[in-house]
């Protein structure tokens, strides 16, 4: 599929994922339908806010029968009909009821007369009310959104909840010398507070975050959800589409609401206070010593002391649902699955460009615009592909070898 499709694709997946990542009654699949239907969204190409409990089942079906692809927009059959309330209007509408959720049917109905929306002259007030209802605008629906914005909760399960976040770390010593600061990557499991993974990496790059979700998903199998910032990495389109094929629902806590990451907060404050505080600043560490050390306190410590919410330790938790927990079958090559993808145009020399360097593809796709996979942290291996069909593995070019080539010779003209 072409990018807008795949941006389109990967929109509604990560909509409907928590109606396909568990096995649900009927009653329970609909009144999770009613809910997602019931938020706002920025729909990708469109004006409109709000999804159907209909679309979104049948994006679900979907999705089950035949994976990420099921999900990419066909052509619309009603083009150049009438609609019954513009996009203009709709989003006026939702203005005025969010502005006021006591602001009646009839109210809005005025105030869009005085908005000049002669084009809605005609509507009726069943009609505005059905918008209402299924856009999640009611004073009702409002209302109690509001009321449970902040509500506790808490994992039933392991790795149904899990929370990311960074931390700032400590300056450890360069392997050039001198030093630099580290970051620390983690992520929390929200039913047990086990760490799936943590580290502390150079930067605070998608490289480094994938890289811990990577080591995370190898030794702890699979999470439901997955509750982050809205930090501009955790929104990559690299991220989207590895959680979709992996089968993980991403969630963006609010901006300035990190209520979702509450447990994942106190915990680094654990990590400061019992690990980082114990460290000899006199005695800089190596960014390799600093995470060694770091694991050991989470294996030998961290997880087999008792936390005071659970009355048990993390590990003990997380090992109560063992059999609940999602895997990937195990021929997986989970490497390959979180790899980055990038369109690149291979020029008439039939090289690329990728990261300031040069690498050479096969000769028939001169010209032509390709798909290179590769691993962000080990770019020694680039895998080409065009149509959707690999093509082999990309070479990084050597200016020596290829100077000493001969010249190819022109043809008679």
């Amino acid at each position: 599929m072409d990018d807008k499709a795949e941006k389109i694709a990967l929109f509604r997946y990560g909509v409907v994922a928590s109606l396909v990542l568990e096995a649900l009654p009927r009653g329970e699949l609909t009144r999770r339908a009613q809910e997602i239907a019931a938020r706002q969204y920025d729909i990708p190409n469109s004006s409109r806010r709000s999804l159907s409990v209909d679309t979104l089942l049948e994006w679900a079906l979907n999705y089950r029968k035949n994976g990420i692809a099921a999900l990419a927009p066909k052509p619309r059959q009603d083009r150049g009909q009438a609609r019954a309330i513009t996009p203009e209007t709709a989003t006026l509408i939702e203005r005025l009821k969010r502005e006021n959720p006591h602001r009646t049917g009839t109210a809005l109905l005025r105030e869009l007369a005085l908005a000049g929306e002669h084009n809605q002259a005609g509507l009726s007030a069943s009609t505005l009310y059905r918008f209402l209802r299924a856009r999640g605008l009611t004073e009702r629906q409002l209302l109690l959104a509001k009321a449970t914005a902040h509500k506790k909760y808490e994992a039933e399960y392991a790795n149904q909840i899990w929370q990311s976040d960074m931390l700032f770390g400590p300056w450890v010593r360069r392997a050039g010398g001198g030093k630099m600061q580290v970051f620390l990557q983690a992520i929390l499991d929200d039913a047990s507070r086990l760490i799936p993974h943590a580290q502390f990496y150079p930067n605070q790059g998608l490289d480094c975050f994938l890289d811990c979700l990577r080591q995370a998903v190898a030794s702890r199998g699979l999470p439901t959800r997955l509750y982050m910032d809205n930090a501009k990495i955790y929104r990559s389109p690299q991220l989207a589409r590895i959680a979709a094929g992996i089968g993980i629902l991403i969630v963006h806590t609010p901006p300035y609401q990190p209520e979702g990451r509450g447990k994942i907060e106190r915990w680094f404050r654990s990590a400061r206070e019992l690990f980082l505080a114990n460290l000899d600043p006199k005695a800089p560490l190596s960014i390799e010593q600093l995470n060694e050390r770091l694991w050991h306190w989470i294996d030998t410590v961290y997880h087999r002391t008792e936390h005071s919410a659970l009355k048990t330790t993390p590990l003990l938790r997380w090992q109560r649902d063992i059999e609940r927990i999602r895997q990937l079958p195990p021929a997986t090559d989970l490497r390959r699955l979180f790899f980055h993808r990038v369109n690149r145009l291979v020029r008439r020399d039939s090289t690329f460009l990728l990261q300031n360097r040069f690498f050479e593809a096969p000769p028939h796709l001169a010209g032509k615009q390709i798909e290179v996979r590769f691993d962000p942290l080990d770019p020694t291996q680039l895998e080409i592909y065009w149509e959707g069909h690999a093509q082999g593995i990309a070479r990084l070019v050597d200016t020596v070898v290829n100077g000493q080539l001969p010249a190819p010779k022109k043809e008679d003209q």
